[in-house]
């Protein structure tokens, strides 16, 4: 296990491109942390770094107390999964597993219970002697982890180790992942662009985006605090809702409603907002308890999405001229998530409630939480 420390960690490329920008943060020791953020956002260049396999541009990083920005790869006791598992094709199960402990030099009778002890905790005895052609995508990726934990690391690092896999084996391997990190304890980085495995493995979770980091936490803190725009858009699914907003003699004002709002966000009046708030956080009116801090609307509904254990409702609304947000589109889309139990279809309203204690105000022009 290893605690591994970022400071001001900076990546450019030869042709001047700049792709990581004073990147710095703390992962404990043990700890289950993800890299999440879109494609080209720097998160797969930031593992690669670690790992050795990219120089560092700027900054340190340090490995229990010791910098390694100038070690070999295979001197940094780091194991890595790549997305493309990069197992032999002509080698078995077994002799995929034992190939960086044979480059060691261990002894065969060690070789082969380490070999078969991860071979075990994978639940891969039983393909010891098979070829990965003769392996589902799972159990490919399954073998590229057995290989990289019987080096015994200090830090695993997991590039998108889920990406090619299918819906419901990218389900089942999320959790087998995240069972074995519990159960050895070890210091693992995880990078994807996924949010859902984001929220699902890690113990914490940084958001990147062009190069930076947007915010560090927990899930529940990514999702219920957001610090900016793109957090609060990111995470979560569906995604946050967003609409221009105003304040005006103490009161929040939607395109749709209004509502008082407590005097601490008075002083934002004289700045463009983006108030935000999710689906679960729009009730039936009528299910709702009377609150003057609550705006109180009715929607059409477009499109409804019934999925069993929950209900999504779709309503486009029309933006005045007056209230568009920056990219200056007339129409917004929100989604509601409402009782499953609801008979709801498409054309027709509903009267809706919002409790003005559940929306995010963010600043039109930072992007910034105001109300963190």
């Amino acid at each position: 296990m290893a605690e591994i420390v970022l400071e001001g960690i900076g990546k450019q490329f030869p042709d001047g491109t700049q792709v990581l920008h004073d990147i710095g943060f703390t992962i404990h020791d043990g700890e289950f942390f993800i890299l999440v953020g879109p494609s080209g956002c720097g998160k797969s260049t930031l593992l690669n770094m670690i790992a050795g396999l990219e120089d560092v541009s700027a900054g340190e990083i340090r490995v229990d107390g010791h910098i390694i920005n100038d070690l070999d790869p295979k001197d940094r006791n780091i194991a890595m999964v790549f997305q493309s598992y990069a197992i032999y094709p002509h080698m078995s199960v077994r002799d995929n597993i034992a190939f960086p402990l044979k480059l060691a030099g261990l002894p065969k009778t060690e070789i082969r219970r380490k070999v078969e002890e991860a071979a075990e905790l994978l639940e891969l005895s039983e393909l010891l002697e098979r070829k990965p052609a003769a392996l589902s995508g799972g159990q490919r990726q399954r073998v590229a982890m057995g290989r990289a934990l019987v080096r015994e690391p200090s830090v695993f690092l997991l590039d998108e180790p889920l990406s090619n896999l299918d819906a419901r084996l990218r389900v089942q391997m999320r959790s087998e992942i995240g069972r074995l990190q519990k159960r050895l304890g070890t210091t693992m980085i995880y990078v994807t662009h996924d949010q859902t495995e984001a929220m699902t493995l890690g113990d914490r979770v940084a958001v990147l985006n062009e190069g930076e980091v947007q915010q560090i936490g927990t899930p529940q803190q990514l999702y219920r605090k957001p610090a900016s725009l793109f957090v609060a858009g990111f995470i979560g699914s569906p995604g946050m809702n967003f609409l221009p907003a105003k304040i005006k003699e103490g009161k929040l004002q939607l395109p749709f409603a209004a509502a008082r709002l407590p005097e601490r966000y008075h002083e934002f009046s004289t700045r463009p907002l983006i108030a935000g708030f999710r689906p679960e956080d729009v009730h039936c009116a009528d299910n709702a308890k009377d609150d003057r801090q609550a705006l109180v609307f009715r929607a059409a509904i477009d499109v409804v999405e019934w999925l069993g254990a929950e209900l999504f409702a779709y309503s486009d609304l029309e933006l005045p001229n007056q209230s568009r947000m920056a990219d200056d589109k007339s129409r917004a889309t929100l989604v509601f998530r409402l009782p499953p139990s609801l008979e709801l279809r498409a054309g027709e309203s509903l009267q809706l409630m919002l409790d003005v204690g559940d929306i995010h105000l963010f600043d039109g022009e930072t992007g910034y939480n105001l109300t963190l």
